[in-house]
C-alpha cells in the first residue's frame, strides 16, 4: 500500500528514468490496492550537531517538551491544546537490554554528504534475544536547527518500500519539519539495506505477473493456486529465520529499539499506508513511548482480521469497490474525451469495453514490444499495467497512448513500459530489492490471515455488473497457503496513548479507503481525525495545503487539528 512517491511518471521516451531507484506513485501502491481489495473488500548535516550527534558520535537522548505556541491554522487547536507529554513512561524490556543500550554512531553517508547513515542491531526473533541478530540501515536527513526537538521517523509504506531511499526524496519534508526534527527513514527487517535477501527470483516475478488472472476453469484456478503456494514456500526456504519473523509486530518492536537508538523517549513518527499499520501496532503495543505519531492514508488494522463471511457479505463489499473502481475509471475516460477524438470510445461504456476487448485478445495472443528482457505483453502485465495506471491521474495521458498504440498498432511496448514502471522492474529484467512484489510475502503472510478463493469471489452477476472491474482487479488466489512462518499474535489495535495521534487521509483515495483511516481514528483514543476532499493517495505533500499546514502544525508546533476537520479542495 505503499504510494507516497511523489515523482511525475515519466514518459517512456525517457528510458533513462526507468531504474531500481525511480519511485513513482504507482509502483507499490496500486499493486496492494489489488491485494488488500481482494484481502478486505472480498471478505469483508556535517558541521557540529548539537542537537543530536555530530558525526561518527552516538546520539544525545532527548527529552520532549512543551512547544511553544506560534500561528495555528485553521482548524488548528489553541495554546490550551497543545501536546504536553506528562505521563510517565514504561521502561524498556529487559530481556532486551543490549539492544536498547546501543546508540547510533552517524557517519557521512558515503553517497551523498546531505545525509548521514547508521546501523542498529536487532534480534532476528524478539522473543530470543540471544538468537540471531541483523542490523537494520538507517539514514538521517539532518536537522537545520542548533536545537531540534529530537529524531522523527518515516516510513514510505509496502511492506517492502525502503524508508532510506523515501527520505532523500526531494520536496516531501517540509522547512518546518526540517527546521524541528532530524528525519530519519529506516529500511524494515529484511527489507532494502537491513539485511534483505531475494524472496521471490526475477523470474519468479515475471511469471507471477505474465500469469492470466482471471482463469475460466477450475484447472487454471488451480494452477493459479500451486503457483502462490510454490512462491511462498521458495520464499520461507530462501529467508530461513529472518523470513519467517518479518510481520508488522517485529518491525514495530525493532522502532522501539530504533527509538531508543536514537536518544529520544518517546517516537515521533510519520507512516503513509502500509506505514499507518505500523505505527497503529507500534502505539497499541508501546502506548507509554508514543509521541508525535501522524498516520497517513491508513491501513485499517482490524482489516486483516477477515472472519467467515457470507456470500452475500462479499456481494456487497464487491459492490462497493466496484462502483468506486467505475467512477475512478469514468473520471480517466472524461479526461480523454477533454482531448478529443479519445481513442478509446465516445464514453464510458465504449471505453470499458475496448479495454476488455483488448485484454480478451491478449489471453490468447500476447502482444509484441521493443524490450528484450519483456517481448511480449499477456493480459496479465497489461492487467498491472492499467490497473496501477488508473491509481495515478498525472500519468493518464501516457496510459492512453499506451493503449492506443497497442489497440492500433497491435504494438505493447508502452504498455510493457508502464507495467514495469508499476512493479519497479527494470528494463533488464531485474528487480530492486526494496519493491512490493519482491518483498512483500513475508511481511504479507505474517500479518493477514489465509482465506480460500471461495472466502473472496464475488457471485457472477455481481462481477457482471462491474466487468472491468472484475478484469482488472480480479480476486486472487491465496497467496499464503503454506505459511508457517509467524503470525500476527494480535489483530485488533485498542491503543490509548495520553497525547492525541493524527489521522489524516482522503476522501476519495483510490489505494486506501477514507473508511480505514475512520476505523482506525476509533480505535486510537484521543485521535485526532482529518479528512481531505482530495483523490490522490497520501495527504501530506501532495498539494493540499490545508493538509499540510494540519501536518506541520501538529509535528513542529505540537498543536492537533480539531477532531473532524475538513480540508477543502485545492
Amino acid at each position: 500500500m505503499r504510494g507516497l512517491h511523489r515523482r511525475r511518471l515519466p514518459h517512456h521516451g525517457d528510458r533513462a528514468l526507468l531504474r531500481p531507484d525511480l519511485l513513482s506513485a504507482l509502483r507499490l501502491g496500486g499493486a496492494v490496492a489489488v491485494i488488500l481489495g481482494a484481502l478486505v473488500v472480498f471478505a469483508t548535516m556535517k558541521p557540529a550537531d548539537p542537537g543530536g550527534a555530530t558525526s561518527g558520535q552516538p546520539a544525545q537522548r532527548h527529552t520532549a517538551s512543551t512547544p511553544t505556541p506560534s500561528e495555528t491554522t485553521t482548524g488548528a487547536a489553541g495554546a490550551a491544546d497543545l501536546i504536553r507529554f506528562t505521563a510517565a513512561l514504561d521502561p524498556n524490556p529487559p530481556a532486551l537490554a543490549r539492544f536498547y543500550d546501543q546508540q547510533v554512531a552517524w557517519t557521512e553517508c558515503p553517497d551523498d554528504d546531505d545525509f548521514d547513515c547508521g546501523y542498529v542491531s536487532v534480534p532476528v526473533d524478539h522473543d530470543e534475544p540471544g538468537g540471531p541478530t541483523i542490523e537494520l540501515a538507517l539514514r538521517r536527513l539532518p536537522s537545520e536547527s542548533a536545537r531540534p526537538k529530537g529524531t522523527l521517523f518515516v516510513n514510505p509504506g509496502g511492506p517492502g518500500g525502503s524508508g532510506t531511499e523515501f527520505v532523500q526524496e526531494p520536496g516531501i519534508f517540509g522547512d518546518e519539519l526540517r527546521e524541528t526534527w532530524h528525519i530519519v527513514g529506516f529500511d524494515p527487517r529484511g527489507i532494502g539495506e537491513s539485511a534483505s535477501f531475494e524472496c521471490l527470483t526475477a523470474e519468479e516475478l515475471d511469471a507471477m505477473y505474465a500469469a492470466d488472472p482471471t482463469p475460466s476453469s477450475h484447472e487454471g484456478r488451480l494452477a493459479l493456486t500451486r503457483a502462490a503456494t510454490a512462491r511462498v514456500e521458495q520464499c520461507q526456504r530462501r529467508g530461513g529465520a529472518l523470513g519467517a519473523n518479518m510481520g508488522s509486530e517485529a518491525v514495530a518492536a525493532d522502532l522501539d529499539i530504533l527509538r531508543e537508538a536514537v536518544g529520544d523517549d518517546r517516537l515521533n513518527y510519520y507512516g503513509v499506508s502500509y506505514g499507518t499499520l505500523i505505527g497503529a501496532i507500534y502505539a497499541d503495543r508501546f502506548t507509554s513511548r508514543v509521541g508525535h505519531l501522524v498516520l497517513d492514508s491508513a491501513v485499517s488494522p482490524d482489516a486483516l482480521e477477515v472472519p467467515s463471511v457470507t456470500q452475500s457479505e462479499v456481494d456487497t463489499n464487491a459492490r462497493h469497490w466496484g462502483r468506486q473502481f467505475d467512477t475512478l475509471f469514468a473520471d480517466f475516460v472524461a479526461e480523454c474525451q477533454d482531448d478529443p477524438p479519445c481513442p478509446l470510445g465516445d464514453d464510458t461504456e465504449d471505453a470499458s469495453s475496448t479495454v476488455i476487448d483488448l485484454l480478451d485478445s491478449l489471453e490468447t495472443a500476447p502482444l509484441p514490444t521493443e524490450f528484450d528482457s519483456l517481448p511480449q505483453v499477456t493480459e496479465g502485465w497489461a492487467v498491472t499495467a492499467i490497473g496501477e495506471g488508473l491509481l495515478d491521474p498525472a500519468s493518464w495521458p501516457y496510459l492512453v497512448d499506451a493503449l492506443h498504440l497497442a489497440i492500433e498498432d497491435n504494438d505493447a511496448t508502452e504498455l510493457a513500459w508502464f507495467a514495469m514502471v508499476a512493479v519497479g522492474r527494470d528494463v533488464d529484467g531485474t528487480y530492486p530489492g526494496s519493491t512490493y512484489g519482491k518483498s512483500h510475502l513475508p511481511v504479507t503472510c505474517a500479518d493477514w490471515p489465509v482465506q480460500t478463493w471461495a472466502d473472496r469471489t464475488p457471485s457472477p452477476e455481481v462481477l457482471e455488473e462491474h466487468p472491468l472491474f472484475a478484469r482488472i482487479q480480479p480476486p486472487l488466489p491465496p497467496e499464503c497457503a503454506g505459511w508457517t512462518g509467524e503470525l500476527r499474535s494480535n489483530l485488533l489495535v485498542r491503543a490509548e496513548p495520553a497525547t492525541p495521534v493524527l489521522v489524516i487521509g482522503n476522501e476519495r483515495d483510490p489505494v486506501t479507503p477514507i473508511e480505514d483511516a475512520e476505523h482506525l481514528a476509533e480505535m486510537i483514543t484521543r485521535s485526532r481525525l482529518v479528512t481531505v476532499d482530495a483523490a490522490v493517495h497520501g495527504a501530506y505533500a501532495m498539494g493540499n495545503a490545508c493538509a499540510d499546514r494540519v501536518v506541520e502544525d501538529y509535528l513542529a508546533r505540537g498543536l492537533p487539528p480539531e477532531d473532524g476537520l475538513e480540508c477543502a479542495a485545492e
